[in-house]
């Protein structure tokens, strides 16, 4: 995936694909078997995070852009009251039938089909980086339909302290023109610039952010490391030794070098 540094607006372009409705379709590629993957998932780290904010009791939660809806089972299966919504209509069509206990929806979530205020809590997935355009009305939509006191959980490519260090040193290619690339896939944001926007609607931080993905982040900006953790980060056998080292390189890459970075925001 080719990635260029925008200047004018602090952010790293990723080409590709773009993430059209059809592309998420092919991406999730699920079938009625999805069923048996996601109906008794209990703990995801989304649940986890929930439920440090929020109880079941507080309302409904949203994930706008739910993908196969194993996040909605499974804070569904804690006892909380979910929606999930995407705009990728095959999948959803599959989730309905293969899930029908599951509220997933297909919708826009630059333009949400409910109330204001509707909503307790709303979980947003890499779904912001996405818009070439900005991400402005998901973030006003957001700030919409989310209560007063109600959380917003966001998560979103950034720029980390490797890829700033890899900007200054213009180890990127420049992109210059303000018309999005051919096969415009997503961003790498700077989280200060999405703080300060979503505060200005109306929303308060109340975490100092916490990277994720360090080792998946790391394998693709080192290029003379890439091989070898590569083969770390897709290792899916049982040895103890190369899990134990891909957890200790997520561990220690992290902080630094992160691909994603989680902000948890309250509606004020």
């Amino acid at each position: 995936m080719m990635r260029f540094f925008d200047q004018r607006y602090n952010r790293l372009i990723y080409v590709n694909q773009s993430a059209t409705p059809d592309f998420w379709d092919d991406q999730w590629r699920i079938d009625r078997s999805v069923r048996q993957k996601i109906i008794n998932v209990k703990s995801t780290f989304v649940t986890q995070m929930t439920r440090k904010y929020l109880s079941p009791d507080d309302g409904v939660i949203l994930e706008g852009g739910c993908g196969t809806g194993i996040h909605v089972a499974a804070l569904q299966n804690n006892g909380f009251q979910c929606i999930g919504l995407d705009y990728a209509p095959t999948t959803v069509q599959v989730l309905n039938k293969a899930v029908p206990e599951l509220d997933i929806r297909q919708g826009d979530v630059r333009c949400l089909d409910f109330e204001d205020a509707y909503f307790a809590g709303y979980w947003s997935l890499g779904v912001i980086e996405h818009f070439w355009a900005g991400y402005e009305p998901l973030g006003l939509e957001m700030a919409r339909v989310i209560k007063s006191g109600g959380y917003l959980f966001l998560t979103f490519p950034y720029l980390s302290s490797l890829r700033k260090l890899k900007a200054k040193l213009n180890l990127y290619p420049n992109w210059t023109s303000t018309k999005a690339p051919n096969g415009f896939y997503q961003f790498a944001l700077n989280h200060q610039s999405v703080i300060q926007n979503f505060t200005e609607w109306g929303f308060e931080l109340v975490n100092r952010g916490k990277p994720m993905l360090g080792l998946r982040a790391t394998k693709e900006e080192l290029g003379p490391l890439n091989p070898l953790l590569e083969r770390l980060y897709d290792y899916k056998g049982g040895s103890i030794l190369p899990r134990s080292l891909a957890l200790t390189a997520s561990l220690v890459f992290t902080p630094i070098s992160g691909h994603m970075i989680l902000l948890v925001l309250k509606k004020k």
